[in-house]
């Protein structure tokens, strides 16, 4: 496991630059051939890495940004255009953007589209879609919750337990809306790389739980990410 922090002193908006830039190197050195896959989470800990990926974005060669596909780790099933869409977020926060200022397609952005009745039927379809496009993440980007989830996978849930890759949904949510969808852990931590955010006060204990490493998955979602090759932290707490 190659586990890196980006704390101590500067702002946050240089510390998202770090990791921006660190997302885009990875990026570069995947075979030409592969397709490159970025799955983002919602919440306000994301702002200022899509931010920064803007930023990055203009001094990335177009052929390494026409081959970017955004995937969504976690959704809450509602309409895209309701407030508590992620994708909605994402979209008014990243994607507009991009799209306006000619670095990526409309046909490289992938929003999760379900009703409550047809969420099984949705997230099968979804993984399907993602498969066509090497089925798993390039890079995971992650917000840890005060409790320590991240994407959909809340402590103690009986989501955290899926043991394949896919895409999970679920109607009884610790935090409104109940009805959402996530990304299996296997598909998390299948990922090349995750960028995992743990930022404001509010997720002081969070961060303590996890950089003790004395807190299970089970209790602490977010330390599933030490599994994997490459994890990068950006921290506003250490």
């Amino acid at each position: 496991m190659a586990l890196e922090i980006i704390g101590g002193t500067g702002s946050l908006e240089e510390k998202c630059l770090v990791a921006a830039a660190s997302i885009f190197e990875v990026l570069s050195t995947r075979p030409s051939n592969e397709p490159l896959t970025i799955g983002l989470c919602g919440g306000r800990s994301v702002v200022g890495l899509l931010k920064a990926l803007e930023q990055a974005s203009k001094t990335q060669p177009r052929e390494l940004l026409s081959r970017i596909h955004f995937f969504m780790v976690d959704e809450r099933i509602v309409p895209l255009t309701d407030p508590d869409s992620n994708f909605g977020g994402l979209q008014q926060q990243l994607f507009t953007r991009l799209l306006q200022e000619g670095f990526i397609t409309e046909s490289q952005l992938h929003p999760f589209v379900a009703s409550k009745e047809d969420a099984q039927s949705a997230c099968e379809s979804y993984l399907q879609e993602l498969q066509r496009f090497g089925g798993r993440f390039s890079v995971v980007v992650l917000g840890v919750g005060e409790d320590g989830h991240v994407a959909g996978l809340f402590p103690r849930h009986p989501a955290l337990a899926e043991t394949e890759v896919a895409f999970i949904p679920f109607f009884d949510s610790p935090k409104p809306p109940a009805v959402r969808m996530t990304a299996s852990r296997k598909l998390v931590t299948d990922s090349t790389m995750s960028v995992l955010l743990v930022l404001g006060e509010g997720k002081r204990e969070a961060w303590q739980r996890f950089s003790a490493g004395t807190s299970s998955v089970e209790e602490c979602p977010a330390q599933m990410v030490k599994t994997m090759s490459r994890c990068l932290v950006v921290t506003d707490l250490a």
